[in-house]
């Protein structure tokens, strides 16, 4: 499908201007979130285009010492990048409201958005995502560095997490990546 390859080489040369997220990243919450929209019978490509651009401007809001503005433009450059596709007005909110409403600031406005959310908590409460994160953290931040952040996302995540099937999964793995974490740097 077009949209979703286009969106797909968006998001990678994004991840390697900006450096964050790290596009290994971004793919797994993609994987997470189309298995989790297969299970909730909800719409796969809402869901992918979703989970590739919410966090579109992560790095560049970093760089520019606005983090806490990265969801209002990762909103705004998604919408002017959606436009060049042929979606329906319908389509281009749902994916708009699944970047605006990722961090639990904002209702979601469909089972798309909430799966979203989901599956980004996945970078966070996963063993495979704290892989990711160490393994692909960038080149000035040191290693203790890096685990007070995880440590501070695990938190976030956890309290984030709303559909059932993530929460029972999330509950197992939050104990052990947060003892992994505590024994990573003593």
């Amino acid at each position: 499908m077009e949209v979703i390859d286009e969106t797909r080489r968006f998001a990678k040369e994004r991840a390697e201007k900006y450096g964050v997220p790290s596009f290994p990243h971004t793919e797994y919450i993609a994987t997470k979130g189309v298995e989790l929209a297969r299970k909730l019978g909800a719409d796969e490509k809402i869901v992918e285009l979703g989970c590739y651009l919410i966090d579109i401007d992560l790095g560049k809001a970093l760089k520019q010492g606005k983090q806490e503005e990265h969801v209002n433009m990762g909103v705004e450059t998604a919408n002017t990048f959606l436009r060049k596709f042929d979606l329906s007005r319908a389509e281009r909110d749902k994916v708009l409201n699944c970047i605006a409403a990722h961090h639990g600031q904002m209702e979601h406005s469909c089972i798309e958005s909430e799966i979203v959310k989901n599956a980004d908590n996945y970078k966070f409460l996963s063993p495979t995502g704290i892989v990711i994160s160490l393994f692909y953290r960038p080149k000035e931040i040191t290693l203790k560095q890096e685990v007070d952040i995880l440590k501070q996302k695990l938190e976030e995540k956890h309290k984030l997490a709303t559909l059932a099937v993530c929460k029972r999964e999330a509950e197992v793995n939050y104990k052990i990546i947060k003892r992994f974490l505590d024994a990573v740097i003593d």
